[in-house]
């Protein structure tokens, strides 16, 4: 019988398999990284799409009605809006004006118009559980012409920041206070003066 003979691989060839794993993990680490970022911006700008459409239900129903009163009924639910413009700013008989409006009508314009809509609350809130957060940024749209052609003043806008992009303190509210210019926050800003809804990002 003859020696059995065992071959492995070269201190070299070690070497080139070695190099070879290091350049590919060197080029596909960073792109599984941006999976989540990219999920992120995608469901954003999927939420903003649907509540654009659903604004603009709301002011369509307003016009077949006839521009008549401050509410219309969309899916069994009534959605009151300013009649200066014809967009929603809220679900009760209060909720009336796009200069006047609170973080409160801010929340119940999204649940209201968007159909199952993501979970909600205030920004001041335990936003834990929660996928968006409502604040209302008072004064800070400018000037709007409303349907008469006047100059309305003050404007309120709404902002809705995807939770999962935003740092939550120990009793789960957002930290900082959660506005525009928040680091690495996405999100949603509606404008119930012109019906404007657009996404944001701050990566």
């Amino acid at each position: 019988m003859g020696r059995n003979s065992q071959s492995g691989f070269s201190l070299v060839e070690l070497v080139i398999v070695i190099v070879i794993l290091g350049l590919l993990a060197a080029t596909a680490i960073p792109r599984f990284l941006n999976v989540t970022e990219d999920a992120q911006d995608a469901s954003v700008d999927g939420v903003a799409g649907g509540l654009a459409t659903a604004v603009g239900f709301v002011r369509a129903q307003w016009e077949v009605d006839g521009r008549a009163g401050s509410s219309v009924v969309l899916d069994g639910a009534n959605v009151f809006l300013d009649p200066r413009f014809g967009y929603p700013t809220g679900a009760t008989s209060a909720s009336t004006s796009a200069t006047g409006m609170s973080n409160a009508e801010c929340q119940e314009v999204f649940e209201t118009v968007l159909q199952n809509a993501p979970r909600i609350v205030q920004f001041n809130a335990n936003a834990q559980n929660q996928r968006y957060t409502a604040r209302v940024l008072a004064n800070v749209v400018g000037d709007v012409i409303d349907l008469d052609g006047n100059t309305v003043t003050g404007v309120d806008l709404c902002v809705y920041h995807q939770v999962a992009t935003l740092v939550l303190g120990t009793n789960g509210v957002p930290t900082p206070t959660p506005d525009l210019t928040t680091a690495s926050a996405n999100g949603i800003t509606y404008n119930p003066g012109t019906g404007t809804v657009a996404s944001f990002t701050n990566q």
